[in-house]
């Protein structure tokens, strides 16, 4: 929830801040309270206009909210709904007409004196002085025909095509901080194929569409396939990995994996920050998750080898005589390189490659 010094939004004042302290696991939240009929918002102040607006969209109306007040809502919630149509209709006119940038002076917007007219194709947008590249990439002059126009296509048209299509996919990569080898993933390739199978002429999904039915269909897919490798589990056998971490606030964090030779597959993560050296709850947590898995399924449990976890698989290799418990391989080099690093012959060397 927004804090204070941010907080402009003209519904502010028709809720109080309520505070659910934590409990067990559940960290605590902030919630809103309607001041008019007390009731408990849950999901932030658009979602408290809406019930002080009473327009039965994802809460209850107010019975109790001033006429004025309603009406009021009213108005801003129209007032969003139509700046966010707006925005996306200027956001689709700008692509088509070949910018990459939308001015803030909305529609009828002003970027600049030296800006040139564009006629009905969104007057915010700015062309020309964007930057250093532009002169690089396509214009809404350059419409030459693609690769796939049918004409005969000679290898240096082939290749001034393709780099106008890498330096738009490189601009995107820089304009939203990317990491360059997000280039490497089989998704990035599969999502270019499929555009280009497309053609020309794509409309790209809108955010509302990315975090609505495409999240929900690749959960759907996830799903899917996890239960495709969980259904291998009994035939294969398979093993409990654990991977110990810290977060921001230095909270002991375990991730759990499943693994057989189908996949990984994560399983949960929990706070350990309370059993973290101590090997009797170590033993009891690692003992919990082979219950939940099925201990006839698990037949290896891998964790790092410090002395509490070591004495943590002694114990549960005593109470499950069908599995063993492994040092992590990575976890035994890494402080073996520590110490031949600290060798005086050594340590010159990585100094020297340091600062070379």
């Amino acid at each position: 929830m927004a804090g204070k010094g941010s907080r402009t939004d003209p519904a502010w004042q028709y809720g109080v801040e309520k505070q659910v302290p934590a409990e067990g696991a559940m960290k605590g939240y902030k919630y809103l309270m309607c001041k008019f009929c007390e009731k408990i918002i849950t999901r932030g102040v658009h979602r408290l206009k809406a019930h002080l607006a009473g327009t039965h969209k994802n809460t209850s109306p107010c019975p109790l909210v001033p006429p004025v007040v309603k009406e009021e809502m009213k108005q801003f919630l129209k007032d969003f709904e139509s700046s966010k149509f707006r925005y996306q209709r200027n956001f689709e006119e700008a692509i088509n007409g070949g910018a990459y940038f939308v001015g803030s002076g909305g529609v009828n917007g002003s970027v600049g004196a030296n800006a040139p007219e564009h006629g009905n194709c969104c007057p915010s947008v700015q062309r020309g002085v964007r930057g250093p590249m532009d002169r690089f990439v396509n214009t809404p002059g350059d419409d030459e025909e693609g690769p796939t126009s049918g004409g005969k296509m000679t290898p240096t048209t082939v290749r001034e095509q393709r780099n106008k299509v890498c330096l738009d996919i490189g601009r995107f990569f820089y304009e939203n901080g990317i990491p360059f080898n997000v280039a490497n993933s089989p998704s990035f390739v599969s999502m270019l194929r499929s555009v280009g199978n497309y053609g020309r002429g794509l409309k790209p999904p809108t955010m509302y569409e990315l975090r609505n039915w495409i999240l929900q269909e690749e959960v759907k897919t996830t799903n899917a396939t996890v239960d495709e490798i969980k259904a291998t589990w009994k035939t294969t056998r398979v093993s409990l990995l654990s991977d110990g971490w810290s977060d921001m606030r230095n909270k002991s964090l375990i991730n759990f994996l499943v693994n057989n030779q189908h996949g990984t597959v994560f399983l949960k993560t929990v706070d350990a920050s309370d059993c973290i050296k101590n090997a009797q709850k170590l033993f009891e947590l690692l003992d919990g998750v082979i219950e939940e898995i099925g201990e006839d399924v698990v037949i290896q449990v891998v964790t790092d080898n410090a002395s509490a976890y070591k004495a943590a698989g002694t114990l549960l290799m005593e109470k499950r005589k069908s599995l063993y418990w492994t040092p992590c391989a990575t976890h035994c080099i890494d402080p073996m390189l520590e110490k031949i690093g600290d060798l005086t012959q050594q340590k010159n060397a990585l100094i020297k490659a340091k600062k070379g």
